[in-house]
C-alpha cells in the first residue's frame, strides 16, 4: 500500500469518528460514477481499492468485468446510504454507533497495513537465495511435452462422418507413420497448422483441452494415438518430446521467492506488532461486565445470571 492510499482512508474516517456522517457530496470533478441517488467519487474507489490484497489489485483493476463489479457494488451502497440519510435513519443513535465502530475498523486496518509498510526492509534476495539452498528439492519444473496433431474438426460434419475421416487418417499413419507431417498439411483443420506444421512446443498440463492432455501425456516418445475426441472435433496426436520434471536454477524461481519471502516478513512484523497490543492488561470490572449484559439482554437476563454465578 502506497503510503498516499492510507490518507485516501483517513478524510472520510476522520468525518465518520467527528460529526457522524458529515456526509459532503463531492466535486464534480471528482465524480467517478453516478446511479440514481448513488454517487462515487474517484477518492471513494481509490479507497475501496486500497482494501484488495496487493497481489491481486493489478489484476482486479485490469479486469473490466471484475472492475464494474466493484462498482456496481460500491454504487449500491451508495444508494442504499443516500436513502438512509433522506429518512434520517442516520440519525438513529444505534446506526451513528455503528457507524463509528465501521470507521475504527477501516482506521485499524488501513493502519496495520500502513505500519507494516513503513517498517525497515530486510534483504528480500538473500532470504530468498537462503530459503531456496534449504528447499531445492521443492522447486522443481512441471513435465512439459512437444507434440504435433491432426485435427479433423466436427463443426461442418456429423460426428459419424467425423470420426470415419479420422479413422482413415489414422490407418493412412499406421501403414506409414512418417507420412505424420505431409498428412498434418493434407488432412488437418486446426487453423494453425499452415503455420506451425501442427506443432505445439514445451506444453504443460493446463495449456490444452484435458482430454487433448491426458492422451498426450500418456503417450511415449514418439508413439501416435488413436483419433481423441475434443468439443473441437477429433484429433490424432503424435508425442514428439517428453521433457520430466527438473530442478529450476535460483534465477528462474527468485521472483516467486522474493514474494514470499516480503509476504513471510510482512506477517511476522504484523504478528508480532498485534500480540504486542493484545499482550497488555485489559481494564475490564465486574461493574461494567454486569452492565454491558443488562444493556444487550435486559434486568431479568441479568439478574438470573447473578443467581447462578455465571457473570463471575
Amino acid at each position: 500500500m502506497k503510503p498516499g492510499l492510507l490518507f485516501v482512508l483517513i478524510p472520510t474516517i476522520l468525518l465518520l469518528t467527528g460529526d457522524v456522517l458529515a456526509f459532503e457530496q463531492p466535486e464534480e470533478s471528482e465524480i467517478l460514477a453516478v446511479r440514481g441517488k448513488g454517487i462515487v467519487s474517484q477518492s471513494k474507489f481509490s479507497a475501496r481499492a486500497a482494501k484488495i490484497p496487493a497481489d491481486a489489485r493489478q489484476q482486479t483493476l485490469r479486469d473490466r468485468k471484475r472492475l464494474q463489479d466493484v462498482l456496481n457494488t460500491l454504487l449500491l451502497r451508495a444508494q442504499l446510504a443516500a436513502d438512509a440519510r433522506e429518512a434520517g435513519y442516520d440519525k438513529e443513535q444505534i446506526v451513528i454507533d455503528r457507524m463509528q465502530l465501521a470507521a475504527e475498523t477501516e482506521l485499524a486496518e488501513a493502519w496495520v497495513q500502513h505500519y507494516v509498510e513503513i517498517q525497515p526492509k530486510a534483504d528480500f534476495e538473500q532470504l530468498a537465495r537462503e530459503y531456496y539452498e534449504l528447499n531445492k528439492e521443492g522447486w522443481m519444473s512441471e513435465p512439459l511435452i512437444d507434440v504435433s496433431h491432426i485435427l479433423v474438426s466436427s463443426e461442418e460434419r456429423s460426428n459419424d462422418e467425423a470420426i470415419a475421416l479420422a479413422d482413415s487418417i489414422a490407418e493412412k499413419i499406421r501403414e506409414n507413420p512418417k507420412s505424420f507431417d505431409e498428412l498434418v498439411l493434407t488432412y488437418s483443420e486446426d487453423p494453425s497448422s499452415t503455420g506451425n506444421k501442427g506443432k505445439f512446443y514445451k506444453v504443460k498440463r493446463g495449456d490444452m483441452l484435458k482430454e487433448f492432455e491426458d492422451a498426450a501425456f500418456a503417450l511415449k516418445n514418439g508413439e501416435i494415438s488413436e483419433p481423441v475426441r475434443t468439443s473441437y472435433g477429433y484429433h490424432i496426436i503424435r508425442l514428439d518430446t517428453h521433457y520430466p520434471p527438473s530442478r529450476m536454477s535460483f534465477e528462474e524461481v527468485k521472483p516467486q521467492i522474493i514474494a514470499l519471502q516480503r509476504n513471510n516478513h510482512g506477517d511476522r512484523i504484523k504478528r508480532d506488532y498485534l500480540s504486542s497490543l493484545t499482550s497488555l492488561d485489559v481494564e475490564l470490572t465486574k461493574e461494567a461486565l454486569e452492565e454491558m449484559v443488562r444493556r444487550q439482554f435486559g434486568e431479568d437476563y441479568a439478574e438470573s445470571q447473578d443467581d447462578t454465578g455465571e457473570t463471575e
